[in-house]
């Protein structure tokens, strides 16, 4: 950006993080950034080691922190801690981010947005999520994932 200030509508930034102090480790993460927007699904939960069975479970830890009501929100911070225990970097919480988005992640957790931006990630009821997972696995595209065996 060169020193200038740019007004961008809120709703029209998709993802935003901090950027580092050194402009070494910024281009760095700039990279990364640019090749993450491209990655493929099976690729996203290889690299942040979540499967569909691992995806469920953390969908069941958040509705059972709520004694089973749903409302539990999970940011892509939080979800890396429930599954990994262990604090994001950067590029996890964007990859969760991403990830979280998926059709698959949708069977469990419905986006949040503020101002137009997706912000958490709220688990859904048993019923809906029963609902879900059923259409999911109806669809061709899907019937060979490992949700649907899960």
């Amino acid at each position: 950006s060169e020193g200038k200030k740019f007004n961008i509508a809120d709703k029209s930034v998709r993802y935003s993080m901090a950027c580092p102090n050194s402009p070494g480790q910024a281009n760095k993460l700039y990279e990364e950034f640019i090749s993450a927007q491209d990655t493929p699904m099976k690729s996203l939960q290889e690299s942040l080691d979540v499967s569909p069975e691992l995806l469920e479970m953390a969908w069941e830890e958040a509705t059972e922190e709520l004694d089973g009501e749903a409302h539990a929100d999970l940011t892509p911070s939080s979800f890396v801690e429930l599954v990994h225990a262990h604090a994001a970097s950067a590029m996890e919480k964007y990859l969760t981010w991403k990830l979280l988005q998926s059709d698959m992640a949708h069977v469990f957790f419905k986006e949040i947005k503020s101002h137009g931006r997706i912000v958490a990630f709220r688990a859904k009821p048993r019923k809906a999520v029963d609902n879900a997972k059923d259409m999911f696995c109806r669809d061709q595209d899907n019937e060979e994932n490992e949700l649907c065996f899960v």
